[in-house]
């Protein structure tokens, strides 16, 4: 079987289990019983996204290989949707019989920061290998100078390409060195006429992930909001002039959701696409070419990485925080990672289990994804990013067009947030 056959096939199990796991999980989405902090020797309840089957087959997954380690462990798991989560969990919290472990990105640490209990006591206490934690997930974890969330997954944005159409553009393949000159070079041999280089989505990820490439946040570390910064206006207004000057991508739709880029890119009408490495199974899956995997490119060509990720963290008011860590320790185990990174495609935040994640991938692949999480700084938010992100896909179409600055554009959305 080949690798994406291989891919394939753990898909539909796992969608197998998803079925399996929604019945686990309706009887204990009601908060009641043997709940979260709740009663000694009940089980620990896991508060996250869940209200999706390929959600709680995820979550199935996580704790059937954490009781792989423990055999005693007893999790059970409640939730709404991504989209509803983050402001459910803060009700959740304060009602009765409270959840005792939580899921955060770490992209949003700093908004859960009051309801997450810090670990360092935790970690220290258990001898927990924090070492081999990947840096730039636990920096985002770190909220007031503590960890409050232990990371399951690192994710540097990446360059999509289709190998094929470099090749038969006589252009050399990049890798873990790709530097802006060169992209918009290659960007520019690989576009003819309404065929562009490159496919893009609306909003502010993908330009913030672009931004990071050359070290410049959208946030700062102590999570300001930091979009009028003249380094990070430049930056933007780079991205910008791909499609306003360059001319190398067309101008995105505020309506279009990401699926519009992803599948220009998938059908072999584009040639390239910034993403997350989560996305390579679904793209190997969809493509009919050979998929390579790049760093974004960086003004000096090396090696910088924007991470999104997710964790694990306990309740500020869980009553039982020794046996909640240990269930962490088991969630976050080697052998989990590894597992997730086979069946799911994550890049685990455990660094050794990184060759997990390269099995089955192009050749390069997990070195291009080694060299960026060797530099890496994770994506911060801010409680007003929702507003962000609205204001930059509406705003952001006129920048690609050339009607409005990227000076403009974010002076807009930071009056328009602070209001």
């Amino acid at each position: 079987m080949n690798a994406v056959s291989n891919r394939r096939a753990k898909r539909l199990i796992l969608t197998g289990v998803a079925g399996l796991s929604a019945l686990a999980l309706a009887g204990c989405a009601s908060g009641g019983g043997g709940g979260g902090g709740g009663e000694a020797g009940g089980p620990l309840v896991l508060y996250t996204w869940a209200a999706s089957e390929g959600d709680q087959a995820q979550w199935a997954d996580f704790i059937s290989g954490a009781q792989a380690e423990d055999p005693d462990l007893d999790i059970s798991v409640e939730g709404p949707s991504f989209s509803d989560y983050w402001t459910k969990v803060k009700t959740r919290l304060s009602g009765a019989n409270p959840p005792c472990l939580l899921t955060t990105q770490a992209a949003r640490a700093q908004e859960l920061g009051d309801l997450l209990m810090p670990l360092d006591d935790l970690i220290e206490k258990s001898g927990f290998d924090i070492e081999n934690i990947d840096e730039s997930m636990l920096s985002g974890m770190t909220v007031d100078g503590t960890i409050r969330a232990i990371p399951y997954d690192a994710e540097p944005i990446v360059l999509f390409y289709n190998v094929e159409a470099f090749q038969a553009a006589g252009l050399e393949l990049p890798g873990a060195t790709y530097t802006r000159d060169q992209f918009v070079s290659d960007a520019k041999a690989l576009t003819d006429g309404d065929k562009k280089g490159l496919a893009l989505a609306p909003g502010i990820f993908i330009p913030n992930a672009w931004s990071l490439a050359d070290g410049v946040p959208a946030v700062t570390e102590d999570g300001e909001l930091d979009l009028t910064n003249p380094e990070f206006v430049e930056q933007i207004q780079s991205f910008f002039d791909l499609v306003a000057v360059e001319g190398v991508a067309k101008a995105p739709e505020a309506a279009d959701g990401s699926e519009v880029s992803q599948q220009a890119f998938t059908s072999g009408e584009v040639p390239m696409l910034i993403e997350g490495p989560w996305m390579y199974g679904s793209f190997a899956d969809a493509a009919d070419f050979t998929l390579g995997v790049s760093i974004v490119p960086s003004t000096s060509g090396e090696a910088a990485a924007m991470t999104a990720g997710s964790g694990f963290g306990i309740a500020a008011n869980c009553d039982r925080p020794d046996e909640a860590f240990a269930a962490i320790e088991a969630l976050t185990s080697l052998s989990v990672q590894e597992k997730q990174a086979e069946a799911r495609g994550i890049v685990p935040a455990r660094i050794e289990a990184l060759p997990a994640w390269a099995e089955g991938k192009t050749e390069g692949s997990s070195e291009v994804v080694e060299a960026l999480l060797s530099n890496a700084t994770p994506q911060r938010t801010t409680p007003t990013w929702n507003q962000v992100e609205t204001l930059m896909t509406q705003y952001g179409v006129q920048g690609y067009r050339g009607e409005l600055t990227a000076e403009e554009i974010m002076d807009t959305i930071t009056n328009s947030v602070a209001g």
